[in-house]
Order: structure tokens, then sequence, then C-alpha cells
């Protein structure tokens, strides 16, 4: 059966892939993201949704999103990335489903 936007379960093999989050790591004074730091692997969904076309500071930029399930978390937040071999993703979003605390849809922009 197809996944739908709110469906609070995580089916067998729906979790396919295997992905590296990566935690934030901080300057001194703990005010600014001076790298990050992998935490942990985990089994993702990924879903891509779209590639276009931005203009950023007067040149066209290609941006990739993309959708990802993972089970529920508590530490990991917005300002985490997330690492599926070659490709390094940002977190635009960031949705516990259902707010079940069993999963959470998380969308994604490639860091390229």
């Amino acid at each position: 059966m197809g996944r739908t936007k709110f469906d609070p379960t995580i089916g067998s093999g729906e979790l396919d892939k295997r992905v590296t989050l990566l935690a934030p790591v901080y300057n001194a004074a703990n005010d600014e993201i001076t790298g990050y730091t992998a935490v942990t692997d985990v089994w993702a969904g990924i879903n891509p949704d779209i590639g276009q076309e931005v203009n950023e500071a007067g040149r066209t930029v290609e941006t990739v999103v993309v959708t990802m399930y993972i089970r529920y978390r508590s530490d990991i937040d917005a300002r985490w990335r997330i690492q599926d071999h070659e490709h390094l993703y940002e977190i635009k979003g960031l949705w516990d489903i259902a707010r079940r605390r069993i999963q959470y849809q998380l969308s994604l922009q490639e860091v390229l």
C-alpha cells in the first residue's frame, strides 16, 4: 500500500536505505556551526521530489529536494544534516508524523 503524508506507521521494508545523521559542531562561543560530526547510521526511506534552478546572488543554482522518512529520535533537529553516500542534505522541514513519536518526515535539500 502506498504511503500517505500523514501515515503514522512504518511498514516493513519501507526504510531501505542506510544514512548517517550528522550533528552540528559549534565554536567556543557556542554561537556558530563550524562543522558536523557523525552521530549514527539509521534506516531511511527516500523519495526524490524535485530538482529546480533558483537564482542566488546573481547566478543560477540547481537545487535537489527529497522527502525522507526515519524512525523518531528525540535528539535530532533542523540544524542537523544527513549523509546518503555521496549526497549531503540539510534539513528544511522536520515533522513528527501525527505527533505520535514513531517517525519523522524530513524535507531535505541537497548541499551542492
